[in-house]
């Protein structure tokens, strides 16, 4: 779940909350180089057992988080605040804009890769960083997005602030709009790579075999 919060510093409060699929303050650099997102990255885990790649999958599933009421493997949510200054002169402006996006990242952390055959030891290290990586690219694209906004709210100069701050609430929400299409576009490009992967090829071909085996008892 991302929530994000639209905060302008003259006490003006919006919020909404974006829900998507799993998966800072604005410095000013020296040189005028144009500023970017900071972010924050906290790495939290589940713990997960089994002596098998079929039993840690199982595991995931039974232990993983829930995004919009399904099972993932892993997710990440991101918490983002923006904020700004209204400045009325013969037009208005957004003074010291800024945004800041604190990012949670869970991963699944098996808890004895010792107890797995090596080849499937192989392939479970395989897909954790698969896994790390793909949330990570999630966080990516909402940088791209945020970053893309700010130069957006930065250009804003119109001849009231009333009108300003409704620009800015509308780039908000385009924002969101464009970059939950972004990250829905991703997942389903990497739901391809997911199931060609090694660690859950194994997990597939392993039910399969169960599958016929009952079926001949």
């Amino acid at each position: 779940v991302n929530i994000w919060s639209l905060k302008w510093s003259d006490g003006m409060n919006k919020a909404g909350i974006l829900r998507i699929s799993g998966l800072a303050l604005c410095m000013l650099l020296p040189g005028g180089a144009e500023a970017k997102p900071v972010q924050s990255t906290k790495y939290v885990f589940y713990n997960v057992g089994g002596t098998t790649a079929s039993s840690v999958y199982s595991a995931m599933l039974a232990r993983g988080p829930n995004v919009n009421g399904a099972k993932a493997y892993a997710a990440t949510s991101a918490v983002s605040s923006q904020d700004g200054k209204l400045a009325q002169t013969t037009s208005c402006v957004i003074e010291d804009y800024r945004v800041k996006i604190d990012f949670v990242i869970k991963l699944p952390k098996l808890k004895n890769e010792a107890v797995l055959p090596a080849s499937d030891r192989s392939r479970w290290r395989q897909f954790s960083q698969f896994l790390k990586s793909h949330e990570e690219t999630h966080r990516s694209i909402w940088l791209g997005c945020a970053q893309e906004l700010e130069s957006k709210v930065k250009a804003i100069k119109v001849k009231t602030c009333n009108a300003a701050e409704a620009r800015a609430s509308k780039l908000w929400d385009a924002m969101r709009k464009s970059c939950g299409k972004k990250h829905d576009a991703f997942d389903k490009a990497e739901q391809k790579r997911l199931l060609q992967h090694p660690f859950v090829r194994t997990v597939l071909n392993s039910k399969r075999r169960n599958t016929h085996a009952a079926k001949a008892q």
